[in-house]
């Protein structure tokens, strides 16, 4: 599974209005550069957080620059992965 195709997905219900938005197609892109605010960033974290079953203890002050910071800590905090994005949608409604 494609870690920005998930993070895509999370971000649309994280924030409904970025539905028309244009996708994050970049590990490296900081998120200031996208659409995504502070608070949008939170719910974010905090949806990946649930997907890959991480505990709110290690997420509650983790304010990733980049998709590629989201993407390491949640690899290396993990107990579960997603076997795909559809999995991860029902996680998280």
């Amino acid at each position: 599974m494609n870690f920005l195709d998930l993070l895509n997905m999370v971000a649309r219900e994280a924030r409904p209005a970025f539905r028309d938005l244009s996708p994050i197609d970049s590990m490296d892109a900081p998120f200031t550069e996208t659409e995504i605010d502070s608070l949008d960033g939170l719910m974010i974290v905090m949806y990946m957080a649930i997907i890959y079953d991480i505990e709110d203890d290690l997420v509650k002050d983790f304010h990733p620059e980049t998709p590629q910071q989201l993407h390491d800590f949640l690899q290396e905090h993990k107990k579960r992965d997603p076997e795909s994005i559809e999995e991860a949608k029902e996680m998280i409604k």
